[in-house]
């Protein structure tokens, strides 16, 4: 059988001007939840001058229909 790659759906936490913000935010995300959410911080904005505070868990994992119908493709 081969292994799907399924895309992982973020979802943004926050929004800081600072990372000392951000990183509590982060911090207290990690204590609410269990050992497999994944939180990163990315810069974000004009000239990067934000932080965005974006988690993942494997709860979050949709399952994509499978499109059966694929239109060929005409030669």
């Amino acid at each position: 059988m081969s292994e799907e790659k399924q895309n992982k759906v973020w979802k943004r936490a926050g929004l800081y001007d600072l990372y000392e913000d951000a990183s509590n935010k982060k911090t207290s995300l990690l204590s609410e939840w269990d050992d497999e959410l994944i939180v990163k911080i990315k810069r974000y904005g004009q000239d990067y001058a934000k932080f965005q505070v974006k988690y993942w868990h494997p709860d979050f994992v949709k399952s994509t229909p499978k499109n059966k119908n694929r239109r060929k493709k005409k030669k």
